[in-house]
């Protein structure tokens, strides 16, 4: 029987928006050959498509990946800033539901380790910041807020001084409260080894 003699068709005329579909396929080397010929064949002949791949040949390389350090290093930079934005807002709100009824006084002690927290699970090392921020805060908050309370004299001085700093320590450990928390749930979930 003779063999049948397989002729190359030429490649089909591509409309742009199919060859701009195929062409990241192409470049990544994992297309069909016809649809690799009909793209080489239509990057010939349009100069939009061939602006969109420009070191398209015969001996082109497909283009080259992304840098991961590079992108884990922009989306780290991005949730420490949204990091920071949430720390700021959440300690303020803290402190200015310090000052309400009893509801919000709960909710005081209920922000500040939670902020705390998330900035453990999400910030990494970072958490460490939160504890003393949030005892300065706390205490110039106080000490700004609460001078009216307190008796002039050096006893009046004292009390008022010993309220903030204590104060300071409870914020502190509140928030080191939640980053236990935060850590807890981390390991369970399995996210440290």
């Amino acid at each position: 029987m003779p063999e049948l003699k397989h002729t190359p068709t030429p490649p089909v005329t591509l409309p742009c928006a199919i060859c701009r579909d195929l062409l990241p396929l192409v470049q990544d080397g994992v297309a069909s050959p016809e649809s690799e010929a009909a793209v080489r064949a239509h990057l010939q002949t349009c100069e939009a498509c061939r602006a969109l791949w420009p070191e398209a040949g015969e001996n082109s390389t497909p283009a080259p990946l992304p840098d991961d350090e590079k992108v884990v290093r922009q989306l780290r930079q991005r949730i420490n800033g949204w990091l920071v934005v949430f720390v700021g807002a959440g300690l303020a709100l803290g402190l200015a539901c310090s000052r309400s009824n009893v509801a919000s006084g709960l909710l005081f002690v209920l922000l500040f380790p939670l902020v705390s927290g998330v900035t453990y699970w999400w910030g990494g090392r970072s958490w460490r910041l939160v504890p003393p921020l949030a005892a300065v805060l706390w205490a110039g908050f106080n000490l700004v807020g609460t001078r009216g309370y307190f008796v002039p004299e050096p006893a009046g001085t004292v009390a008022w001084i010993a309220w903030a700093v204590v104060g300071a320590v409870v914020a502190a450990v509140l928030c080191l409260v939640g980053t236990l928390a935060a850590a807890l749930l981390k390991y369970a979930f399995g996210g440290e080894k």
